[in-house]
């Protein structure tokens, strides 16, 4: 079970400051019924430990698919329950409120009332928008109950546009860059086929340019 500590809170804060070259990859508003389980039959043949971001409602859909991702390593982590940005930021409550409903739905999924994700994505991120002030007062919230948050240093916009596979790769390239660390988003959505499809590509060149791959059991413990 994750244990959130002091050192754990000290090493998301400086996450993407490393000497080595570690990997997370992300993946973010699962499960879904087709892709989920390609992503995560590439991730065993490369055993390669991922991070899951879980939308609650798609937990309740597919349970076992999360207590597989939990039974094989991976981290569960919480994405709110809705995805629907005019409900989850109507009020820094009510991202409060999404993310507990979420965490109860993984806790009954893999069947243990005791785990505890304490780590959250906020739908879109945390960056610049219109809801930036309930986003910001939600973070002191989510701090008093122990919640981490994480947003992303790289990405293959698998759910920008219309993207091809050859964008996909060309993006994670791009934002991948020199850097050291590098949280990669991606997600296992039930329209996002070009991710599973592209994830053995992705992977040997990250392997190739040098990373370790690591999941957020590796940052909060």
């Amino acid at each position: 079970l994750p244990q959130l500590t002091e050192i754990g809170k000290e090493k998301i804060n400086n996450i993407y400051k490393s000497d080595e070259k570690i990997a997370y990859l992300t993946f973010d508003d699962g499960p879904s019924s087709k892709v989920t389980p390609q992503i995560l039959k590439i991730l065993d043949d490369y055993n390669v430990k991922a991070t899951f971001f879980l939308l609650g409602k798609n937990v309740e859909r597919y349970p076992e698919l999360v207590k597989e991702e939990y039974e094989k390593g991976h981290y569960l982590a919480n994405h709110g329950y809705t995805h629907e940005y005019a409900e989850i930021y109507s009020s820094a409550e009510s991202i409060i409120d999404e993310y507990n409903k979420t965490e109860q739905t993984i806790k009954d999924a893999i069947g243990i009332q005791e785990y505890s994700s304490h780590l959250f994505r906020y739908p879109g991120g945390t960056g610049g928008s219109k809801y930036r002030e309930v986003k910001d007062k939600a973070k002191q919230l989510l701090a008093e109950s122990n919640v981490l948050y994480i947003n992303w240093n790289a990405l293959t916009n698998d759910s920008v546009g219309k993207p091809t596979a050859e964008s996909i790769v060309k993006n994670l390239k791009d934002t991948v860059g020199e850097k050291n660390s590098v949280v990669i988003l991606m997600h296992d959505a039930a329209a996002k086929q070009l991710t599973a499809d592209t994830l053995p590509e992705i992977i040997d060149y990250l392997i190739e340019k040098g990373y370790s791959f690591k999941n957020f059991y590796d940052i909060v413990m």
